[in-house]
């Protein structure tokens, strides 16, 4: 039973992945990610109680959703609000391109994450292929987005990834460190949406393009 639900967490998240990489819209770019950000919180619950302290694993829990689920989506969803940006135009590569290159890329991760040799250290080998392959796909997202929102986002979906393969080597590392690290994410978000605003302010869109006349 437990196997079967790490099963279905991982596939939901590689399929909000899919579903990141084809939209278009930066509400629902937002929905997204706080989508996967409850199924992260998710994890921690099904760490080994002998190796790991429940009160542990219920505050990562709880953090987890907290900031992942709800604070870091709700300060998205005020500074899109703030610039009155509701769609990307033009990335880099085409939506449909980017979506087959998820796919390409979550095939590839979970063929070939089963053959190393620390998959032992996971708590399913599913999760740590669906970790690598949103490492890729967030910084495909980084790369191929000219809106600085769908940046920030695909800089979140490579910490969820970090987030999962801490989570995989838990029982053998203290907690606290995931949730130092919960916290950092925190105050970075906070910090890049003020940048936002302020790049809003001065160049009135927030396409990285208006970027490259700070060199000039």
């Amino acid at each position: 039973m437990q196997n079967n639900l790490l099963i279905l967490i991982s596939l939901l998240i590689i399929l909000s992945n899919i579903f990141l990489l084809g939209s278009s819209r930066t509400g629902a770019m937002i929905r997204g990610i706080a989508f996967q950000g409850v199924l992260l919180s998710l994890l921690p619950l099904f760490l080994p109680s002998e190796s790991v302290r429940i009160l542990d694993i219920i505050i990562l829990a709880v953090l987890s959703i907290a900031i992942k689920g709800v604070i870091i989506p709700h300060y998205l969803r005020k500074v899109t609000r703030n610039i009155r940006t509701k769609k990307e135009l033009h990335p880099y590569l085409g939506y449909s391109v980017s979506v087959i290159f998820g796919l390409l890329v979550s095939y590839g991760s979970f063929y070939f994450i089963g053959k190393l040799p620390f998959m032992y250290l996971s708590i399913s080998p599913f999760n740590t292929s669906a970790a690598f392959a949103s490492m890729i796909i967030g910084m495909f997202i980084i790369a191929t987005r000219r809106n600085i929102i769908a940046q920030i986002i695909g800089y979140l979906v490579f910490e969820n990834a970090g987030f999962i393969l801490g989570i995989s080597i838990a029982s053998s590392q203290p907690l606290f460190i995931e949730i130092g690290i919960l916290l950092d994410l925190l105050a970075g978000i906070v910090i890049m949406v003020v940048a936002v605003n302020h790049i809003h302010l001065y160049f009135d869109n927030v396409n990285t393009d208006s970027l490259e006349r700070l060199n000039k």
